[in-house]
């Protein structure tokens, strides 16, 4: 469970960093490459996956988690835009495929929450 826990904790801390790192490059993080990061994310991910296969009330906790990986994903957005930072992937709320992506992402929650429900 605490495994669980601290995977969870790393894949938002590196998944902020390397945000931080795309709206702010010259300012933050200068020694940490972005290839690092994002294989960190990646490693921290898929061990996570392993981990966490179980019964429905894991999978609904799962659910949970991705709503407020989503939720923090646009806030941290905001926060960044709102600092003056600009991305240099062109991830950023005026980007219509972060909207669609996330329209298909709810869409996709919403359907595996009605399968454990009924």
């Amino acid at each position: 469970m605490k495994l669980k826990r601290l995977l969870r904790i790393g894949i938002f801390l590196l998944f902020s960093i390397l945000i931080i790192f795309d709206y702010f490059p010259n300012i933050v993080f200068n020694a940490i490459p972005k290839t690092t990061l994002t294989i960190g994310i990646i490693s921290l991910a898929l061990i996570y996956i392993v981990i966490n296969r179980g019964n429905a009330k894991e999978s609904e906790n799962s659910l949970i988690l991705e709503a407020v990986f989503i939720f923090y994903t646009l806030v941290l957005l905001v926060v960044l835009t709102l600092m003056g930072g600009k991305s240099n992937v062109g991830i950023s709320l005026k980007n219509p495929i972060l909207w669609f992506v996330l329209l298909l992402t709810i869409a996709d929650m919403t359907l595996r929450y009605r399968k454990f429900n009924a």
